[in-house]
């Protein structure tokens, strides 16, 4: 689909797009600058290097020390007048299966399911997460999409010249390093995968109050290791507004260039 900036068709999600929308408020991660006690109010900047704005931040319950991550709502008049990506809170904005809602040629499900990974960079780089899928300082967060697409193209080559070295010997005779290798390299990027997914799932969770609706306190666990392609897919459309801004095949974020950054 081509980045002309030309709105896409809009799809329907049974209601779920607009349902509440405006009940819950979006969270922010903020960055502790220092330790702090409870109740300590301060500046802190948020959104991207290109549209930062300045918001008063009290300190939560219990305090914070130098560099801890925590969230807090966003106040309801932030970017009031701006153009800014409408993303539904308290619940998902469609179903884990409803890989067909933005349309069966959209990048988000054909990145999703055919290159799973980067397409789970893509979402990263949208929420500015880092490679690990969580909230990290700006300096941690600003190449994770180049993070994750180096980490999945040293494993393709990694694979492909194991089997290329299999590929040259006697079947009968393949020494045994190469597939104790493959076997190490596939779990460490399994685990990777599910890991990062799993967090990334987790905190768009937290940061839109959407609840567990099964196998509490393991749901992210389950759904990144079972159904990890639509669960990157569903995530990609909560976050996307595809109804309003196009998709992207060949961007770090999934998105159009000219669409707004996500706070």
């Amino acid at each position: 689909m081509a980045d002309d900036g030309a709105p896409v068709t809009s799809y329907k999600e049974g209601g779920f797009a607009d349902e509440g929308a405006g009940d819950l408020p979006i969270k922010v991660h903020i960055c502790a600058p220092s330790t702090l006690p409870e109740g300590f109010v301060f500046e802190a900047e948020v959104g991207d290097q290109n549209a930062k704005k300045t918001i008063s931040v009290e300190v939560p319950e219990g305090g914070v020390v130098e560099g801890q991550v925590f969230l807090i709502d966003l106040p309801a008049d932030f970017a009031v007048g701006e153009p800014q990506v409408n993303i539904p809170t308290g619940r998902w904005k469609d179903g884990t299966f409803d890989v067909l809602k933005a349309g069966p040629c959209h990048p988000s499900l054909w990145c999703s399911m055919c290159f799973t990974q980067v397409a789970m960079g893509q979402v990263l780089q949208r929420l500015r997460f880092n490679w690990l899928g969580s909230s990290a300082p700006e300096a941690a967060t600003k190449n994770t999409f180049k993070v994750v697409l180096a980490l999945c193209t040293c494993y393709a080559i990694f694979t492909v010249s194991l089997e290329m070295a299999e590929a040259s010997t006697n079947y009968y005779n393949v020494p045994a390093w190469i597939p104790v290798l493959k076997f190490i390299g596939g779990i460490l990027f399994t685990v990777y995968s599910i890991y990062a997914l799993m967090k990334l799932r987790e905190n768009v969770r937290a940061k839109y109050s959407i609840p567990e609706e099964s196998c509490i306190g393991m749901e992210d666990l389950c759904c990144s290791m079972w159904c990890s392609c639509c669960v990157v897919a569903q995530i990609a459309r909560h976050t996307g507004e595809y109804e309003t801004y196009q998709g992207s095949y060949c961007s770090e974020t999934g998105m159009a260039a000219h669409t707004p950054s996500i706070v």
